[in-house]
């Protein structure tokens, strides 16, 4: 017996309906702008990925699907209306959005928590300038925190690499297993 199964290409489906709608704007049949479909289809590839990296347990498509949803969600906001997100806000978007995808890189392994510290250090600096962007807190005080406390973020790393290190010892110790010999009767 042959198995006769025919896999669908859904790359392939995407393109088509993409090509479909693209179409259907052109002889103003329907009125879509790029940015209402392109950014909403990023989004979708960036959580399936982080959803087979997940189911795969491989971190790198949890990174990089983090990455591409958040990146993607970032300009679409950008693009809508309902939002006002300034284009300037990119830089400090990048650090915010690295530092959520370190932590949906923790969240798929808990043991593995020196990941946290990129997380955290990310997302807060992130935070910080996005806060300063949208008047919030101002220029001196993010410079001011940022020119004081920045060895810490030295220190945390090194901690972490000697945590890790120690981590990765203890794990690999061979167990050894005693088993006590057999009572003979007396």
């Amino acid at each position: 017996m042959s198995n006769n199964t025919v896999k669908i290409s859904w790359f392939g489906i995407i393109l088509i309906i993409v090509g479909v709608v693209m179409l259907l704007d052109k002889f103003q049949v329907i009125n879509i702008s790029f940015s209402s479909i392109f950014w909403p289809l990023m989004m979708l590839v960036g959580i399936i990925a982080v959803g087979r990296g997940y189911n795969q347990n491989r971190r790198g498509k949890i990174f990089w699907g983090t990455v591409l949803f958040m990146y993607a969600l970032f300009f679409f906001l950008r693009s809508s209306d309902y939002f006002e997100v300034y284009s300037h806000t990119f830089f400090p978007a990048t650090f915010l959005i690295f530092g959520i995808a370190f932590f949906m890189m923790y969240l798929s392994n808990m043991k593995d928590w020196p990941l946290l510290i990129p997380a955290v250090v990310l997302a807060a600096v992130g935070s910080l300038f996005i806060l300063n962007e949208y008047g919030y807190i101002y220029d001196w005080e993010v410079w001011d925190v940022i020119r004081l406390y920045w060895p810490v973020i030295l220190i945390l790393f090194g901690v972490a690499i000697l945590l890790r290190r120690r981590y990765a010892v203890n794990s690999n110790k061979p167990v050894s297993v005693t088993v006590p010999p057999p009572d003979v009767g007396s």
